[in-house]
């Protein structure tokens, strides 16, 4: 197909956008966070309401760290995890993958073979006493008669993994966790995963183990983080995604069609900044459906916008609204109504 016949704009969950608008400053950091290990090693905390280009961002990140010469594991955490064993069995595969990654180029397997031999077996002992499956017959080691506490496991999982893919030459071992605020410690039913992960990933870093923690969700992880542990304001670099901020929100828009060579009337893009408002999923999910609305042989301009715009509405209000209203609350309701009558300046006090 030809660029007039694919459609360039990207709505959805974690799809890579045309042009990722607005986040150079946020690459350009992290960049710098990667070359400042293992000396001054940082973890970074990526927040942001839905459709901000979050998982994109980490994506990115990923990708830069893999370059850069570190091993990445990518997961995303789900309310499963809030069990202390599975949350650790999830973080031992992930040891695991790191360790077949290392394992993977021919040249490091054979400088690094045993050592990767040794960790797999630390890996397999931990996953024993996790699982909470019965060990051999001959009787345990001192060290492995006492269940360790999770954080511990934890540490010794990463340890394994990070040294190991240090001695096969890559950098070290990065935990890119998505979707991160669904894990939270629970202290009604003694569940500590988020404690455990922060300890150990402290623990680590204070021992120059190089290991760096990405972890990337919705505002309240923030709060889950330092309920976790009060130490977590310092743990973490915090980028904190929003809105596009001008020109780039235009860019996010117009580059995308210029790049594709579809002609568009330079009045369009005003039109659709207005109701965007520089919200990255927005900005994809008009373009789509003007891309898709309007014949390629015509190009795309601000009355074909005026037209199909109410069908754009409704369709982003049964795409992306509906479903979050479907789990407000009335008082949150009320206080929707109360921002939509009067603006977001309106006094919380006027709706309760």
């Amino acid at each position: 197909a030809s660029d007039l016949e694919r459609n360039p704009f990207r709505p959805g969950m974690g799809l890579e956008p045309p042009y990722l608008a607005d986040r150079q400053y946020q690459l350009q950091r992290f960049v710098r966070y990667l070359d400042g290990f293992p000396e001054f090693p940082r973890n970074v905390r990526v927040i942001g309401l839905r459709g901000v280009a979050k998982t994109v961002l980490l994506q990115r990140y990923a990708a830069l760290a893999e370059e850069s010469g570190w091993v990445v594991v990518r997961r995303e955490l789900g309310t499963d995890l809030q069990d202390e064993a599975a949350f650790g069995l999830a973080v031992l595969d992930d040891c695991r993958f790191a360790l077949d990654r290392v394992s993977r180029p021919p040249a490091a397997a054979r400088h690094s073979t045993p050592a990767i031999a040794h960790a797999l077996d630390l890996l397999r002992g931990i996953s024993f006493l996790l699982a909470g499956v019965s060990l051999p017959v001959r009787p345990p080691s001192t060290a492995i008669r006492q269940r360790p506490v999770l954080s511990d496991q934890l540490f010794s999982a990463l340890e394994a993994s990070c040294r190991t893919a240090a001695s096969a030459g890559r950098r070290g071992v990065i935990l890119c966790y998505d979707e991160a605020h669904l894990l939270r410690d629970s202290a009604n039913q003694r569940q500590y995963p988020l404690s455990a992960l922060l300890a150990a990933v402290a623990r680590a870093q204070r021992e120059s183990i190089p290991v760096m923690l990405v972890v990337c969700g919705l505002p309240p992880l923030t709060d889950n983080l330092a309920l976790a542990k009060s130490y977590s304001e310092r743990m973490f670099q915090a980028e904190v995604l929003d809105a596009l901020r001008p020109p780039e929100d235009q860019h996010a828009f117009d580059r995308p069609l210029s790049e594709s060579h579809r002609d568009f009337e330079p009045e369009l893009i005003e039109a659709v900044r207005g109701d965007a408002r520089g919200y990255p999923f927005h900005i994809q999910f008009f373009g789509a459906l003007l891309w898709d609305s309007v014949p390629v042989s015509e190009p795309i301009t601000k009355e074909h916008f005026r037209s199909l715009r109410p069908v754009i509405l409704e369709a982003l209000d049964q795409a992306f609204f509906d479903a979050r209203l479907a789990r407000t609350s009335n008082l949150e309701r009320r206080l929707l109504v109360a921002i939509a009558a009067g603006g977001e300046s309106s006094p919380i006090r006027s709706v309760l």
